[in-house]
């Protein structure tokens, strides 16, 4: 009986961290642009953006169907067809690479619960991805989503809370680089931890008001240890 209050003791002194995926731990920067790139030429569509100009909008919250400049409605859905059956194929997978920091970050943070939790919609693909960068096994749970179905990922931490009997407060965390991110903590009243370095400039993320606004992954683990 005392071994099993202990256990619960540990169990609950340990952090809740839901940690995002890409552009949190991994760079997906470039496996944007090439499948942007590969459509755009099988589309004959010759207005190209370069990388830098590219990453620049989708920062700034521009949409990537948005970035083609086109009007035709029927390009519009043929790109965003393409793009949903291309974004998470392995050839494109590949592209991604972990941040130099990630897996230290990854290594330390292995006291508390690391869980992650990512919009996806090819979970198979997802594990295999994990595996092939070599982060799989640094996380008690993955969590995923599809983002056609989902505005927030509220409901698979949820899930997951209930079936582990384990509870949110301001000691769980959920860290990531998107809007998506800090609505979902708001929702679930935890700590908010904005990443700048990601799919959002800084400008759009302190607009919503996290608890915490990071410019580098080097700055995540003295901070999560702070709360």
């Amino acid at each position: 009986m005392i071994n099993l209050i202990l256990e619960n003791k540990i169990k609950n002194n340990k952090k809740n961290i839901f940690l995002d995926l890409d552009e949190t731990l991994i760079d997906t920067s470039e496996r944007h642009y090439q499948v942007y790139y590969d459509i755009m030429n099988l589309l004959n569509l010759k207005d190209h953006l370069n990388k830098d100009e590219f990453w620049k909008l989708k920062r700034n919250g521009i949409s990537t169907v948005e970035l083609i400049n086109e009007t035709d409605p029927y390009i519009l859905q043929k790109f965003s067809k393409l793009w949903i059956e291309n974004i998470e194929k392995k050839e494109y997978l590949l592209y991604d690479r972990p941040f130099r920091e990630t897996f230290d970050l990854l290594s330390e943070l292995r006291k508390e619960r690391l869980i992650l939790v990512t919009m996806r919609n090819n979970r198979e693909h997802l594990i295999w991805e994990l595996k092939n960068l070599g982060i799989y096994e640094y996380f008690e749970s993955i969590l995923s989503c599809s983002p056609f179905k989902n505005k927030t990922k509220e409901l698979p931490i949820l899930a997951y809370i209930q079936d582990k009997k384990l509870f949110l407060d301001k000691n769980s965390i959920i860290v990531g680089d998107s809007e998506i991110d800090i609505i979902t903590g708001k929702k679930l009243d935890i700590t908010v931890i904005a990443v700048s370095y990601g799919i959002r400039a800084r400008e759009l993320l302190i607009h919503m008001n996290p608890d915490y606004c990071l410019n580098g992954i080097d700055e995540l683990l003295k901070t999560i240890n702070m709360i």
